[in-house]
């Protein structure tokens, strides 16, 4: 694995090459993690899953968004394009790296709502939404949800709408640019090969399924796995969601683009 920063001084982003074994494929992978503390508790995951994919021949490329993780600045003014901006930058930089011809993104929860909005006017071979948000707006209600739920100092709406959930801003700008995102209002995916992969049952989910089940390119697997992002102290098997992974690198592995 190799650690860099790539993009601009402005807003420069940090990745983790994986770098693909054996005979490499001519498609590398882009993960897009998702926000806050699911990006923490889905660290282990994702890393595992880089390191499956590298060993099955693919580069992938992990990397954090400008004003999280390990990348410059915090997410004060960050918007909404930013971060589908930053996609753009870390497919052109997976590209120069592994000289791969094609690039797929998988993303997890707000990072697959992300990750199927940079797929718009980009020549993606595959896009995996794991868990994804139905929408922007669905996505901030249900954050607003777990704080009316439990209002403490790490979990309430300040006075300027800004979103303080698990020792995470969500600020109101990035909540506006999120909030214009909806996986129904996106034509390019009935157009594109792609997966829906859960970990379980949700009506925002059947509703994403009965949209794009027309498309022949589309599939649709449930793979039961744990999934209580939104509860803390409930790690247990979170953290390690063996099925799920299972599941996405066999569907990279064994789909029509590998």
């Amino acid at each position: 694995m190799q650690t860099f920063y790539f993009g601009s001084q402005a807003s420069s982003l940090y990745g983790a090459y994986h770098e693909p074994q054996g005979v490499s494929r001519r498609e590398g992978i882009v993960l897009c993690y998702p926000f806050g503390q699911e990006y923490m508790r889905a660290h282990r995951s994702f890393r595992r899953l880089a390191i499956n994919l590298a060993a099955r021949g693919f580069a992938v490329l992990r990397f954090d968004y400008r004003g999280c993780g390990d990348s410059a600045g915090d997410v004060t003014g960050v918007t909404a394009q930013h971060w589908i901006d930053d996609i753009h930058s870390a497919i052109q930089e997976l590209k120069d790296i592994a000289a791969v011809t094609t690039v797929s993104l998988m993303g997890l929860r707000l990072g697959g709502l992300l990750a199927a909005a940079a797929a718009q006017n980009q020549h993606i071979s595959r896009l995996v939404l794991w868990d994804s948000a139905l929408s922007g707006d669905a996505y901030c209600n249900e954050i607003g949800s777990e704080i009316q739920t439990q209002n403490s100092r790490s979990r309430f709406v300040a006075a300027n709408g800004d979103m303080y959930f698990n020792g995470f801003n969500l600020p109101q700008t990035l909540q506006t640019g999120l909030n214009a995102l909806n996986l129904l209002q996106m034509p390019h995916l009935a157009q594109m090969q792609w997966s829906q992969i859960v970990s379980h049952e949700h009506p925002d989910f059947t509703r994403v399924r009965e949209a794009f089940v027309a498309n022949p390119r589309y599939t649709y697997k449930l793979a039961p796995a744990p999934h209580d992002w939104n509860y803390v102290d409930h790690v247990g098997g979170i953290l390690w969601p063996a099925p799920i992974v299972a599941a996405i690198e066999e569907y990279f592995v064994q789909g029509q683009g590998a």
